[in-house]
């Protein structure tokens, strides 16, 4: 009776799963785009008030700045990580997809700020951080775009569509003075607020 009672469990899981996988649910993303939608617009903005020396030393204060950012974002990543298990809609097709998206984005962002410190430090100069830029702008342009177009969702596709404006905008700017706090805004309107109104149609 209780192996019966088991595979009845799982037929019921397995169904679950392929009805969460066929259907466009809500989008589940929206507190992790929130959280470091807000962190960046804050790093960016700091960045900017530091390259005009208006805080710091105009040195030592970007490491502070972008460890500080890192840390801080990813203990807050594992904390809403925790908040979001076994929430409804979570094996469809745009939820998978955007867990998987957003990985290999993060990872290519990293290893281009990774190339970035050692251009850096073999001669290249700092400049070679400004480049990460759009190519953040980028990987957020794929990632929402693959997931809004998975879910049929218009808010990420919005912002997929603004992140891809911003990777020109901010190229075309990139010797600017005011270029970070292009960045900034940029990050708010493409990363922050879609998560502000993601998070708003999750399912309670």
């Amino acid at each position: 009776m209780t192996d019966a009672g088991q595979a009845t469990d799982r037929d019921i899981d397995y169904l679950r799963q392929l009805a969460e996988s066929g259907a466009h649910a809500p989008l589940l993303g929206g507190r992790f785009l929130t959280w470091w939608g807000l962190l960046l617009t804050i790093a960016y903005a700091v960045h900017h008030l530091a390259l005009h020396r208006v805080i710091g030393d105009g040195n030592t204060i970007f490491a502070f700045i972008w460890i500080g950012f890192s840390v801080i974002g990813v203990g807050g990543q594992f904390v809403l990580a925790r908040t979001i298990r076994r929430k409804a809609g979570s094996g469809s097709a745009g939820n998978r997809a955007s867990r998987v998206v957003w990985v290999a984005g993060a990872c290519s962002i990293v290893s281009m700020i990774v190339g970035s410190v050692i251009a850096a430090n073999t001669g290249a100069g700092t400049g070679t951080f400004d480049w990460s830029v759009p190519v953040a702008f980028a990987v957020y342009a794929s990632a929402l775009i693959v997931t809004g177009s998975l879910a049929r969702n218009r808010v990420a596709l919005a912002a997929g569509g603004a992140a891809v404006l911003m990777v020109g905008l901010f190229t075309a700017m990139i010797l600017s003075p005011d270029r970070y706090l292009l960045a900034s805004a940029g990050v708010a309107l493409t990363v922050l607020l879609p998560g502000l109104l993601l998070l708003r149609s999750e399912p309670r």
